[in-house]
């Protein structure tokens, strides 16, 4: 088993193709599936299920590629250390991020992390953050920055900064009622249409969880769902309905008089976006330099 052979199936797996893992490696593609193929010949075990439409792994291409990310970044590590070089390795990571940290947050610390760090690059990929944190259990990505933590053995949570969802009203006639307000109860919410993520979100899930404590539940609202907030933000501000949003998001739109935002009367709404990693995970330099880069990059402190 070489480092070679390993190279092949991880960028297979990462890029879901064997064609772009060719381009990404510089090679043809019957080279890649012969490594891969020889990885396979030396396990006695199929890597892939090749019968589907998607290329998925099989449950020993799972663990292989565990063990492979790991064997990767450890040969990294060594060899960074070895070299005794004072500036950090040309070095690629990416980010699973759930939409609120990779639309609003990421950015800017980004930008600050390169100005450090130039010869890492940093990708981004935007998940909600049910998928972000089983890529990150999954051994797809070293690093994920979610708004929910989800349950899966062996991850850990660190919180990064606070943030509040908030009622984002539109700044039209037919609302001047609920604008008038000082915050909204539940029961204004109703009377509207309310615009909402996808299950599997960060931000409708906690919305779930605090109305769980009034005795009621997300069939009591006149609501439609949307998957990029984005959308949501757009719609809203053109009358469509209300939404349940961070802060974050609306922030520039209630700067500008397009929405307002309202707290909701008897709900904690408040949460944190977390840094999650896997305990088991060997991380490379440059994942190392990101996480200890972004644990004091947002300030701390409460959003009242």
């Amino acid at each position: 088993m070489e480092f070679y052979q390993l190279e092949a199936f991880v960028m297979v797996v990462a890029h879901r193709s064997f064609s772009r893992a060719a381009q990404h490696l510089f090679l043809s593609q019957p080279t890649v599936s012969a490594h891969v193929k020889s990885l396979e010949t030396e396990i006695c075990m199929p890597l892939f299920d090749r019968g589907k439409s998607e290329l998925l792994l099989t449950p020993a291409g799972e663990t292989l590629y565990r063990y492979a990310r790991d064997m990767l970044d450890m040969r990294t590590t060594v060899l960074t250390e070895l070299s005794c070089a004072d500036t950090m390795p040309e070095e690629s990571i990416t980010i699973a991020a759930s939409s609120v940290p990779c639309q609003y947050l990421l950015p800017g610390a980004v930008v600050a992390f390169q100005q450090l760090y130039p010869t890492i690059k940093i990708n981004i990929r935007q998940e909600n953050s049910a998928t972000a944190c089983e890529d990150v259990f999954r051994y797809h990505y070293a690093v994920g920055i979610v708004g929910e933590k989800i349950k899966l053995p062996q991850l850990m949570y660190e919180p990064l900064v606070e943030d509040e969802l908030v009622v984002a009203i539109p700044q039209l006639p037919a609302f001047a009622d609920l604008v008038a307000k000082g915050c909204v109860t539940v029961e204004d919410m109703i009377m509207h249409p309310l615009l909402m993520r996808e299950e599997g979100s960060g931000t409708r899930s906690l919305f779930e969880q605090a109305l769980q404590g009034t005795g009621t539940d997300l069939a009591a609202f006149q609501m439609q769902v949307f998957d990029n907030q984005e959308t949501i933000k757009q719609a809203v501000r053109r009358g469509l309905g209300l939404t349940v949003i961070s802060r974050y998001v609306v922030e520039d739109y209630v700067q500008f008089g397009l929405l307002a935002a309202r707290s909701v009367t008897g709900l904690d709404l408040k949460r944190n976006f977390f840094l999650v990693t896997h305990a088991k995970r060997i991380q490379s330099p440059a994942t190392r330099a990101f996480t200890t880069f972004i644990r004091t990059f947002f300030p701390r402190g409460d959003l009242s």
